[in-house]
């Protein structure tokens, strides 16, 4: 696996450790006592996302193409945020093997601030490239880095919205491509009813239910980068594969499926091509098994 595909992965399986650590939280506190075996799963989850970014600073080579750089730079700010939520987990497992991830992100972000600008200064057409990719290139010191690769990477990035895919591939929602005006997430809760003779129904809370997810937006073609992008949305949901919803303010939102995506076209030309496209998209939560150990 190449560098993309190993931070990919990596940010998938921490996903995975957030929903299971968030479930923990809840156990803790109701001092259930399969809260033990949930937090080994979570600290699992972890281990194996801090081993797959060992294997990305390994693998890390001068031959890196530059196009790829944002992949990895979105990976890394998504798994040093994640990173940074756990290690104030209640939970002393996660903690500890949160604050290794956060090490082994460090020590990444060193191997590709070494590729990227020698020193914290780029060369000059790796410094245009870099910048063509909305890129900085970075320096940092020995001291510190694992508390300040998390730090750094809760900050806010200019995508509004990430999808990631355990294949490599992503899309992020920003103001230069398609930007929604509007998110709309809605949960529920699965609560059965018994009809009674002259009473009022008797309620029963049989499930968690699930959630979903679902935003709209609109783009102008002539201002943004064409007509493709909700193309290449179409082929990420066409794959039927759980995504990686990430904020650009660093939440991760855990695995989502994208279950519709719908579009209308304003402003015609001659040609039929149009000048606003207007899109809504609809996601439903994965539902990774979080009970039934």
């Amino acid at each position: 696996m190449d560098v993309k595909e190993l931070v990919n992965r990596a940010t998938s399986e921490i996903g995975r450790a957030t929903e299971r650590a968030r479930r923990v939280e809840q156990l803790v506190d109701g001092k259930i006592a399969q809260a033990g075996k949930l937090a080994a799963l979570a600290v699992g989850h972890i281990e194996h996302a801090t081993a797959l970014v060992k294997s990305a600073t390994a693998t890390m080579n001068r031959v890196l193409p530059l196009l790829d750089g944002a992949v990895v730079e979105r990976g890394l700010a998504m798994l040093g945020s994640a990173a940074g939520k756990l290690i104030n987990s209640k939970v002393a497992l996660v903690k500890e093997a949160a604050a290794k991830l956060a090490g082994a992100v460090g020590g990444l972000r060193k191997a590709f601030t070494a590729l990227t600008g020698l020193g914290g200064k780029a060369p000059a057409p790796v410094a245009a490239a870099l910048s063509s990719l909305g890129l900085k290139s970075k320096g940092e010191g020995a001291a510190g880095e694992a508390a300040g690769a998390a730090a750094d990477a809760t900050a806010a990035t200019p995508h509004m919205l990430v999808l990631s895919a355990e294949d490599g591939s992503s899309y992020s929602f920003g103001l230069s491509n398609a930007s929604f005006q509007g998110l709309k997430r809605q949960t529920n809760y699965t609560v059965a009813a018994q009809e009674r003779l002259n009473r009022q129904d008797a309620l029963q809370a049989v499930g968690k239910g699930g959630e979903s997810l679902s935003l709209n937006g609109v783009i102008f073609t002539a201002l943004n980068t064409g007509r493709k992008e909700l193309d290449k949305l179409r082929a990420i949901g066409g794959a039927t594969r759980p995504l990686l919803l990430t904020t650009g303010y660093g939440e991760v939102l855990g695995r989502w499926y994208m279950v519709s995506l719908s579009e209308e076209q304003d402003g015609l030309l001659a040609n039929g091509a149009a000048r606003k496209q207007t899109f809504s998209m609809e996601f439903k939560r994965y539902g990774d098994d979080y009970q039934n150990l």
